[in-house]
């Protein structure tokens, strides 16, 4: 039955965005920082030429301003520098770990992986590649029917 497995696929996804978020929020207190930070710390950890708060929104799905909002918190951390905004261009200025974000950065992702690697436990190789491979597909189409109802 197809509404069933609607049914399922909602509660799944949400499930696991709570899950994630608590586990984001609980171990983002570990660095003095909010959940919503530790995804920005470790992209810029890939990007260690630094990244605009625009780059770092389309990477994380999220505002641009409650990414220009929050950097300064990371800021205060002393985790991270930000270029001098010119006028009101702030989301073009580039944002940059310090050796202490990089260091915090660098923990985060041994976390991450932790936690991937317990998540994943019990599922075969073979049965992760197929579901990261479907899993973009919904991913794409729902991303598709977003913009299209948006029109």
């Amino acid at each position: 039955m197809e509404s069933e497995r609607f049914r399922k696929f909602i509660l799944l996804v949400d499930g696991i965005h709570k899950s994630v978020q608590k586990i984001k929020n609980n171990k983002a207190l570990d660095f003095g920082v909010k959940g919503v930070h530790t995804l920005w710390v470790y992209e810029l950890l890939c990007n260690p030429d630094g990244m605009t708060a625009s780059e770092l929104a389309a990477k994380s799905m999220i505002d641009r301003s409650l990414i220009s909002r929050e950097i300064e918190a990371l800021k205060s951390k002393g985790y991270v520098t930000a270029e001098e905004a010119v006028g009101k261009r702030s989301y073009n200025s580039k944002i940059r770990l310090t050796e202490k974000g990089k260091e915090v950065a660098v923990r985060i992702g041994d976390i991450a992986i932790e936690i991937q690697k317990l998540a994943d436990s019990g599922i075969d190789e073979e049965e992760l590649v197929s579901f990261y491979a479907t899993l973009e597909k919904i991913s794409n189409n729902l991303s598709t029917i977003a913009e299209e109802n948006e029109k």
